[in-house]
């Protein structure tokens, strides 16, 4: 499963092993706004001394109020990814039914994107408070 591309893929001029060129301008934005999204979801807020709510608070007490906390969580990444990830110009966020048991909270990710439109992204909370986050493509669009 792709996640993106990483500093490394970049400096190299590949994603997964595949060049860049190979991909068009839309995709290339999308991986990286997923891979910018990635890194905030993971950073806790305070982490950075200099932009303290960077990021997301810890989620020791909302793990242990689940599924009634995921809300307020839900809330908490909207306000996040709004502040902190400048190429998203609005932010829908719904929480999905998953009957995963590694899982213990999904979301569906709706960004509309200043400069191209429409991405959409699953994310997942993951034991131990690790956000995993996979790109959703939809017949034929990102």
């Amino acid at each position: 499963m792709p996640v993106g591309p990483s500093l490394y893929d970049m400096l190299l001029g590949q994603i997964d092993g595949e060049p860049i060129a190979n991909f068009d301008d839309r995709t290339l934005e999308a991986l990286s706004v997923q891979q910018n999204v990635r890194r905030i979801l993971n950073t806790r807020a305070g982490a950075l001394k200099h932009l303290p709510d960077y990021g997301l608070p810890d989620l020791t007490n909302i793990y242990k109020e689940l599924p009634g906390s995921s809300n307020a969580l839900k809330r908490q990444m909207e306000a996040t990814l709004l502040k902190y990830e400048p190429r998203i110009r609005a932010i829908e966020i719904a929480i999905l039914d998953d009957n995963d048991p590694g899982l213990q909270v999904s979301f569906e990710m709706t960004c509309h994107l200043k400069r191209t439109g429409l991405v959409r992204f699953g994310t997942y909370f993951v034991p131990p408070g690790v956000f995993r986050s996979e790109r959703r493509v939809r017949e034929g669009k990102i």
